[in-house]
């Protein structure tokens, strides 16, 4: 998998307000970085059991609730943000992927119950673990927020928010997505694991996609 950055700018309105998302990819690549990545944690741990006791260290388990939602367009983020929540349950997941498409993978905070006035400094530490185990890509602080939307405090899409594209060249099976959120104001953190099926997917000709991996960034405004 090869990463990249892009920016863009997410912003939305709760209920009577109208959510807009839009996003501009670069050309940088990350395809190094995240080789490297997987390779050394390959070396240090050899599968998925091992985890970083002290990125919660001296925290309490939060009151509000990490998501990861697996879109595949920016349309499917805004329904599920304005999706009241009695309804969100089963929504905006994609279970099942292919090569050569971009999905998008948001981190959101909801039931978030501190004054939109004060401080805020979330971040996110995501974990993409391949069927193999393996840990494939690693980033302590891949998502951050460090202000909330006075329109819609409680419910917050941390950017930049990360899209992929899987190659042919990725193994299929199942993978999973382990993101942890910790509220370095109040010293609070919440966890979300989501898991997603990679089948090889075919283009016109019946071949198949020779597309690059990537993923990109996003960031409200």
């Amino acid at each position: 998998m090869r990463l990249t950055h892009a920016i863009a700018f997410f912003g939305f309105f709760v209920v009577s307000f109208l959510l807009v998302l839009s996003a501009q990819e670069s050309d940088q690549s990350l395809g190094d970085l995240a080789r490297q990545q997987r390779e050394h944690k390959q070396k240090q741990s050899g599968n998925s059991g091992q985890t970083d006791a002290s990125e919660t260290s001296g925290l309490q388990e939060g009151n509000f609730k990490a998501n990861i939602l697996i879109t595949d367009s920016h349309d499917a983020i805004e329904k599920w943000v304005l999706t009241p929540a009695a309804n969100r349950a089963g929504t905006g997941r994609i279970r099942q992927v292919t090569t050569g498409k971009k999905y998008y993978l948001p981190f959101v905070v909801t039931d978030y119950n501190w004054p939109a006035s004060e401080r805020m400094t979330l971040t996110a530490h995501v974990r993409l673990i391949s069927p193999d185990g393996k840990i494939q890509y690693e980033c302590p602080t891949f998502s951050r927020t460090i202000f909330a939307d006075p329109r819609s405090p409680s419910v917050i899409v941390l950017n930049p928010v990360m899209d992929y594209t899987f190659d042919s060249g990725d193994l299929p099976g199942t993978y999973t997505i382990r993101v942890t959120v910790t509220d370095h104001v109040h010293s609070a953190y919440a966890k979300a694991e989501e898991q997603f099926q990679l089948v090889q997917g075919t283009g016109a000709a019946g071949e198949v996609g020779k597309t690059p991996a990537t993923a990109s960034q996003t960031k409200p405004r």
